[in-house]
C-alpha cells in the first residue's frame, strides 16, 4: 500500500510538471511584451503575439564599448504577412508590446524608447491595424517620467496619462515644476486629447498642487512653478479663477524665473512680473485665449 502511494505521488508530481512545462511553452510562445535590460544579450530575439498581430524583436547592442546604447529592431506582421520593419535607438531600457488600445480586437504595437539623462526624455510610438494597414501616432519626446497607459474610468480602453511638459522648467527648476494633466485616447490611429473628459484625476492631482502650496514657504525658494500648473489645471476643470486668485495671493514677487520674452530664439524684453508673464504663457499654450479668457475645450 505504501508503495502505491510512492508510485501515485511520483505519477502526480510527473503530471504537474508536464502541465507546468506546457504551460511555460504556451506563455512564452503567447508572449506579448519585450523589455529590454542592460544584461539582455543581443541575440535575444523574441516573438510577441496576440490575435491577428505578431512582432519579432531583435535587440542589437551598440559596438562601442560600456555604451548604454541599443538598437531595437522590430518586424510587425498582420496575419503571419510582414507589414511593417523598424529600427529604433534607446539607451539602457525601452519595450516593445502588444496592447489593444481601442478595443478594436487587433492589438496595438506600442514601442516606447528612452534617450538617457537626468530627465528626458521617453518616447511612444503606436503602430496600428486602421483600415488594412498599420498607421503610427507619437507622443513625441516626454519629459517628466513620459507617461502610463491606464484604464482611467474603468470601461476597458486604455488612456495615455502624462503631464504638460511646457511647464517644467517654464517658472522654476525641474523640481520645482508642477505640470498639469494630460489625458489621451487613442482613436482611429491618432492620439487624442481627451483630458477634461477625466475630472476625477484631474481633481486628484489639482489636491496634490493644492497641499505642496501649503508647506511652509520657508521650504522652497518659490512655489510659481507650482502655480502655474495650478492655475492650468484649475482652467481643466473650468474653475480658472479660483486658481488664479489663489496665485496672485501667493506668488513669489522677488523671483524672474520666466518673465523674459522671446521671439525668434532671442530675448526681446521682459514681463514686469510673475502674472503677466504666466498669463502670456497660458495663452501660449492654449489654456487661455488671445483675450485671456480660459479656453473650454481640449486641443
Amino acid at each position: 500500500m505504501g508503495g502505491n502511494k510512492r508510485v501515485g505521488f511520483v505519477r502526480a508530481a510527473a503530471t504537474v510538471a508536464a502541465v507546468v512545462g506546457l504551460l511555460g511553452m504556451r506563455a512564452a510562445i503567447a508572449a506579448t511584451k519585450f523589455e529590454l535590460k542592460p544584461d539582455v544579450p543581443e541575440t535575444a530575439a523574441q516573438t510577441l503575439v496576440s490575435g491577428l498581430i505578431k512582432v519579432v524583436v531583435v535587440p542589437q547592442k551598440s559596438s562601442e564599448k560600456d555604451s548604454p546604447e541599443y538598437t531595437v529592431n522590430y518586424q510587425v506582421f498582420y496575419n503571419n504577412v510582414l507589414k511593417l520593419k523598424r529600427s529604433v535607438t534607446t539607451w539602457i531600457m525601452g519595450t516593445v508590446e502588444l496592447k489593444d488600445l481601442d478595443r478594436n480586437a487587433a492589438p496595438e504595437v506600442v514601442v516606447s524608447t528612452y534617450t538617457g539623462g537626468a530627465h528626458c526624455c521617453t518616447e511612444y510610438t503606436i503602430h496600428g491595424w486602421q483600415k488594412s494597414k498599420f498607421t503610427t501616432a507619437e507622443t513625441g519626446p516626454l519629459d517628466s517620467g513620459g507617461g502610463q497607459f491606464q484604464d482611467l474610468d474603468g470601461n476597458g480602453t486604455l488612456e495615455f496619462l502624462s503631464v504638460d511638459n511646457a511647464f517644467l522648467y517654464a517658472f522654476d527648476s525641474y523640481a520645482g515644476s508642477f505640470p498639469p494633466t494630460r489625458i489621451y485616447e487613442y482613436k482611429a490611429g491618432k492620439l487624442v486629447n481627451t483630458t477634461r473628459q477625466y475630472p476625477k484625476v484631474l481633481r486628484a492631482r489639482a489636491w496634490e498642487m493644492y497641499k505642496t502650496l501649503q508647506q511652509n514657504p520657508k521650504e522652497a525658494a518659490s512655489f510659481n512653478g507650482v502655480l502655474a500648473g495650478y492655475v492650468a489645471q484649475k482652467v481643466l476643470l473650468g474653475e480658472y479663477k479660483q486658481g488664479w486668485d489663489l496665485m496672485l495671493a501667493r506668488y513669489d514677487r522677488k523671483s524672474d524665473w520666466g518673465l523674459e520674452i522671446y521671439k525668434g530664439g532671442q530675448v526681446i524684453g521682459k514681463h514686469p512680473d510673475f502674472p503677466t508673464a504666466l498669463k502670456a504663457f497660458l495663452i501660449g499654450t492654449g489654456y487661455l485665449d488671445k483675450t485671456g479668457k480660459p479656453i473650454a475645450v481640449d486641443r
